[in-house]
């Protein structure tokens, strides 16, 4: 009983391992106002500027990734807006967001930027 009771315990410890990396995209860090138009259109995506995607901060934020929008669930929307506050760049902020894609919305796990 005790081998079925770690076994048991084991498994749900390996599937919620695997349950919290999901999956993974890198993109353009983006309100959702102006992600879903740009989606398209990469190049102009990345000139948006972070004082744009700020001032639209209450229609949510995503990434543009793959010519697709992606838009992130409440968690994600909070740890973007601290991202964007805290950069210094001016646009085109790339970041890696790992979690959940449940069809273009995003159950964020992390958010980090790349180069």
């Amino acid at each position: 009983m005790k081998k079925l009771v770690l076994l048991f315990i084991s498994t749900l410890l390996v599937i919620s391992v695997c349950l919290a990396h999901g999956e993974e995209k890198v993109g353009i860090l983006i309100d959702a106002k102006c992600g879903e138009g740009l989606a398209a259109k990469p190049a102009e995506a990345a000139e948006h500027t972070i004082a744009c995607v700020l001032k639209c901060k209450d229609s949510g934020f995503g990434i543009i990734s793959g010519g697709k929008f992606w838009r992130f669930d409440e968690y994600g929307n909070r740890q973007a807006h601290l991202l964007l506050k805290s950069t210094e760049l001016q646009a085109n902020l790339k970041v890696r967001v790992g979690g959940h894609f449940e069809g273009d919305l995003i159950k964020v796990g992390e958010i980090e930027t790349v180069d």
